[in-house]
């Protein structure tokens, strides 16, 4: 398939906008878009090149469009819309067992050398991999077009081989990478149990060594101790890291992973000594197999503890891991995905409501006789969608820094530096919990847009609606995780009240105390400067954060734990506001860096709305610490909608931006061609009630009802 697909990018004229002029009929409703198209002062390819990151990047990722539009498996054509249960798990198997037949096989050792687990582990040779990037966006495309297929093959390729990578020993990369890489394993991951999820150090299972045998010894002690919400754990998966409490002699030397056989893959039956069953009905992505897991004193050799870190020798001494933190370097690999997720699910969604909203005429016009307005054109509508649009931009471009930062921090990894590691954990916390939330509330904004259309499947909405939720809870709960970046927030400030100074990005509360004392006092308008609006955020996120930390350091005097219990709310509010100040930053950072004037000043247009709605939701604390005026604080309100309305004009080509091809959409209502009444209808008619005259309960309910004496 990898073939095919440079074949296909041979093929791809990056000059031409390859997804934006094809199937453009000549319908009324296309002729709105293509208006709404005109309206526009700057190049659409350009800024899709951005958002990519290169000419190139994006010539790769139409190539994945087209392999995957144009595969008769991968593609389902929206049959998904129709299936039961069952019938999902089938498609997500065969989808998987698709790719791994026409990707994976022969392609065991790319990106590295397989006799050195360091080349094995190293994530920059793959970033400058021509296969390795069309592998990524493969994987990114279908995650936005099938997420139970990506969470299914992610759970595998990403948190079981992400896991034995980062806390693997050599010789264990080396045993299991070619068997994950070619899945003659299927790997899971078992972290949470029925009884504990985001409290790690509450895990019930044990792993009890045994010297004798040089084993490990694998239980479930309790009902509450079974494993629970496994992915692939139901039905698929073979392996698992198992996430357990080590006891050596009687002593708790607290959790640590472990890799367990759970299934024979000559059978597909559990072990002896293992029990399987499935979660059952849930919210969303029905095409995974959400499983539980229960040991019953299960053996291990002493070599399946994942040991790069911590150690259990052969005659039972422990070696503790230089931080307890390293164990769960594969959770943060799951969450700096999740932040360009939550981007580009809500694009997707910004695609569909914003394309719709330009044809949907709804009320009599004041300036059109003939014609209803567009609901775009009403203020209520702009200030759901505009905002959203411009945050995901910002966005966009802050979890590219963020995969950067991370990137780095693996290759630190590799050379035993731990130094970035709170920096990089707190942050990756703090942002999957703002923009997995952000995405969460969005796409039920977006799905309202579509008004009564929004309710039916075949919008598009619903189902990544439901799809989405458990971003919100899985690989860290999200009011944890914001807690997690707080804690990090009011140590720094701790710090710097001790005469310690900060380095990297936090360092802007080095001197809060002049921060603070700053003013603005400029005048506020559609084209106040960036570098004002940063000042802006910077000080707010100084003054919340300084706030909660006094406050702390005061209760903390009496109780530490009622002092924590006490500001929590506060305390989350501080993580999320230093996030949109980083989104902020990197966003301001990156226009900067443009030299194409009209790109420039749209994307400016966008940061000021980003900011100034962000500022105007939190004018309370602007307020307290009389950084604005109450007459400032209106101004703002003013602002807001002055740049919903700008931006509205040109909404339309920043979402042709985004380059979602419509089979990618799933949505009738949000074709580029704007043919979407035709095409709705069409959609509808082919469901499977359509295909009876007569309804199949006819006879037995509804005929004695209406006929009875």
């Amino acid at each position: 398939m990898t073939e095919r697909l440079t074949t296909i990018l041979q093929h791809v004229n990056t000059s031409c906008h390859a997804f934006l002029d094809t199937n453009l009929c000549k319908s009324p409703s296309s002729n709105i878009l293509l208006t709404e198209r005109e309206k526009a002062n700057f190049d659409v390819r350009k800024i899709t090149h951005l958002l990519d990151g290169g000419e190139m990047e994006t010539s790769i990722y139409e190539a994945v469009f087209a392999q995957i539009e144009y595969d008769p498996v991968l593609n389902d054509r929206n049959a998904i819309f129709n299936m039961s249960r069952s019938e999902r798990r089938f498609d997500t198997m065969q989808k998987i067992n698709h790719v791994v037949q026409n990707i994976v096989k022969g392609q065991s050792n790319a990106g590295g050398d397989p006799t050195s687990a360091a080349s094995v582990r190293s994530k920059k040779k793959d970033k400058d991999n021509f296969s390795a990037s069309v592998a990524m966006k493969f994987w990114e495309v279908m995650s936005l077009y099938d997420p139970s297929w990506a969470t299914k093959i992610g759970v595998h390729f990403g948190l079981f081989q992400n896991a034995i990578e980062s806390s693997g020993t050599e010789e264990q990369v080396l045993h299991y990478m070619p068997l994950i890489r070619t899945m003659r394993v299927y790997g899971c991951f078992a972290m949470t149990e029925l009884g504990h999820g985001s409290y790690i150090r509450g895990f019930e299972t044990t792993a009890t060594y045994d010297k004798s045998r040089q084993e490990f010894v694998i239980n479930s002690p309790t009902q509450t101790s079974t494993k629970w919400w496994i992915g692939a754990a139901g039905q698929t998966a073979t392996h698992s890291v198992v996430f357990a409490r080590l006891m050596i002699d009687g002593n708790d030397h607290g959790i640590h992973s472990f890799v367990v056989q759970l299934r024979d893959t000559a059978t597909g039956l559990p072990l002896p000594g293992i029990s399987v069953g499935d979660c059952g009905s849930k919210m969303g992505r029905d095409g995974i197999d959400n499983g539980w897991i229960q040991f019953d004193h299960f053996r291990i050799p002493r070599t399946d503890m994942l040991m790069r870190w911590s150690q259990v020798t052969p005659e039972g001494e422990f070696i503790s891991p230089p931080s307890a933190q390293m164990s769960y370097g594969a959770l943060i690999t799951g969450r700096v995905t999740m932040i360009i997720d939550s981007a580009k699910n809500v694009q997707r969604a910004l695609t569909i409501a914003i394309r719709y909203s330009a044809i949907r005429r709804q009320f009599p016009s004041k300036t059109d006789e003939i014609n209803e307005e567009q609901i775009l054109n009403y203020q209520t509508h702009q200030y759901r969608l505009m905002p959203m649009l411009a945050t995901s931009y910002a966005l966009h471009v802050a979890a590219q820094e963020m995969s950067s930062q991370y990137e780095e921090f693996l290759e630190e990894l590799n050379d035993q530096n731990l130094e970035s590691i709170g920096v990089v954990h707190s942050t990756s916390a703090g942002l999957k919990s703002l923009s997995t939330w952000w995405c969460n509330e969005s796409l039920e904004i977006a799905r309202q847009c579509l008004g009564g259309h929004g309710f039916s499947t075949y919008s598009g909405l619903p189902t990544v609606l439901q799809d989405w939720a458990v971003n919100c809870t899985w690989e860290g709960d999200n009011t944890v995780l914001a807690q997690q970046t707080a804690r990090f927030l009011v140590s720094s400030f701790s710090k710097i009240c001790k005469g310690q100074k900060l380095s990297g990005f936090i360092s802007y509360l080095n001197n809060y105390t002049e921060v603070l004392n700053h003013r603005f006092t400029g005048s506020i308008h559609s084209s106040i400067s960036l570098e004002s609006l940063v000042d802006a955020q910077k000080w707010l996120a100084t003054f919340v954060i300084s706030s909660i930390g006094l406050k702390m350091q005061n209760i903390q005097e009496f109780d530490s734990d009622i002092a924590w219990n006490k500001c929590q709310v506060d305390l989350c509010t501080a993580a999320l506001i230093h996030c949109h100040y980083f989104i902020l930053d990197c966003f301001k950072k990156a226009i900067e860096k443009i030299e194409d004037a009209p790109v420039r000043e749209v994307l400016a247009d966008l940061c000021r709305l980003y900011s100034l709605y962000n500022i105007d939701k939190n004018m309370k604390y602007f307020l307290q610490g009389r950084y604005f005026s109450p007459d400032q604080a209106a101004e703002i309100s003013d602002t807001v909608f002055e740049l919903c309305s700008i931006i509205r004009e040109v909404s339309v080509p920043l979402v042709d931006a985004f380059n979602f091809p419509d089979f990618l959409l799933r949505s009738p209502l949000g074709r580029k061609d704007g043919n979407l009444y035709a095409s709705y209808m069409e959609m509808v008619k082919q469901a499977p009630e359509n295909a009876y005259k007569v309804a199949p309960y006819f006879e037995e309910l509804i005929k004695p009802m209406v006929n009875a004496q």
